[in-house]
């Protein structure tokens, strides 16, 4: 955007508020001159207001924008503008080391470990009861998992403040004070100069109060965010875990994955009353594709088509979800497991298949390996 302040530009400056000139069409004109006038006359009250127009040299200005909003705003008018100016700004400052994307709570990893897993494992004992915070439930994860030394040391190297002394440090000889433009008729090339130099000061002033504020956090953490920390990176390095029958793969080197809950073994029963085992099993969802829950293992049951590897359960008349979210993904694998135990109605034999031999039974499935 400060591109378009070039030489010949023409504005004018009164009380902070930027205006442009209007097009020199006969009728605006006309009816801008008017309006100038009719602003010299109107009431004193209404002096505390810019007015909308202003009149230089014979040639009307219109009221544009206020020069402290295109300041503060300015990341917003022109984000890739803003971040080439930060960054030449903040060229040869040493950044603080940021926790790594995978470990972050916003990432899809933390969506598993504190919007997924706590649903599942808080009942299996260790965890107090009670609302379960994110650092309870990471305290519980450091009690249950071995978390190797080389976690520990990289999360002191992360949560080291000296760093972020280092770069407050380096601000201090980046700010300098901006002399206010002085109201009247002004150039692009000279305010395209002024506003450089105050988004510079805006840039240094923001970077500042954010080490600031990190610089304090930091003098928080203790002994349990570095656990917490360190957790997170095992977590994240080793890309699986199961607990209490919860589980979840990274999909590749992706930052995907397979998230599932074991069934455990369950009963069934056919229209004779004759009981079937089902072996555990775990449904699962994946992150990278569509989410649907499906068997990881070959495993056969009357609400899946075959007997092999990564089959869909079927679901009748399901509103799947779009967004791999931590309540989307928690509906489907309880509505997945809820679909295997309970679903099967043996008066109707509803599913791909029968448990009991009948005339529409497909031959390739049997279950009287399971018949107890």
């Amino acid at each position: 955007m400060l591109r378009l302040f070039h030489p010949d530009m023409k504005l004018v400056l009164g009380s902070g508020m930027l205006y442009a000139p209007l097009p020199l069409d006969p009728d605006i004109a006309l009816e801008a001159r008017e309006r100038v006038e009719a602003s010299r006359a109107g009431p004193g009250d209404m002096e505390s207001q810019p007015p909308v127009l202003v009149e230089r040299d014979g040639r009307p200005f219109v009221l544009s924008l206020s020069l402290e909003s295109l300041v503060e705003g300015y990341d917003r008018i022109d984000g890739d503008g803003y971040e080439r100016l930060r960054r030449i700004t903040l060229e040869g400052l040493e950044a603080p080391r940021d926790l790594p994307a995978a470990v972050s709570p916003d990432g899809r990893l933390g969506t598993i470990v504190f919007g997924i897993m706590p649903h599942f494992v808080r009942k299996g004992g260790g965890l107090r009861r009670g609302p379960l915070t994110d650092e309870a439930f990471l305290e519980f994860l450091w009690t249950r998992l071995n978390v190797p030394g080389a976690c520990l040391e990289e999360a002191d190297r992360i949560l080291d403040a000296a760093p972020v002394r280092e770069r407050l440090k380096g601000l201090s000889g980046l700010e300098q004070e901006v002399e206010g433009l002085e109201d009247g008729p002004l150039d692009g090339e000279a305010l395209k100069r002024w506003l450089q130099g105050a988004l510079r000061g805006l840039i240094v002033r923001r970077e500042r109060a954010r080490l600031e504020g990190e610089l304090r956090a930091r003098g928080q953490w203790g002994e349990s965010k570095r656990k917490h920390v360190a957790v997170m990176l095992h977590l994240a390095q080793g890309g699986a875990l199961e607990l209490d029958g919860f589980g979840f793969t990274r999909v590749g080197s992706r930052e995907d994955y397979v998230i599932y809950k074991r069934t455990g073994e369950f009963i069934l029963e056919d229209y004779y009353g004759q009981k079937y085992r089902f072996p555990d099993c775990r449904v699962a969802v994946s992150t990278a594709g569509p989410l649907r829950p499906v068997v990881l293992e070959s495993y056969k049951h009357p609400f899946l088509r075959h007997h092999l590897p990564g089959q869909e359960i079927c679901l009748g008349g399901y509103l799947w979800p779009g967004e791999p979210t931590a309540e989307s993904i928690i509906r489907l694998l309880e509505d997945g497991i809820n679909a295997l135990l309970h679903g099967y109605d043996a008066r109707r034999r509803n599913g791909y298949h029968s448990l009991d031999k009948t005339l529409y039974y497909v031959k390739s499935i049997t279950f009287e390996d399971y018949r107890v």
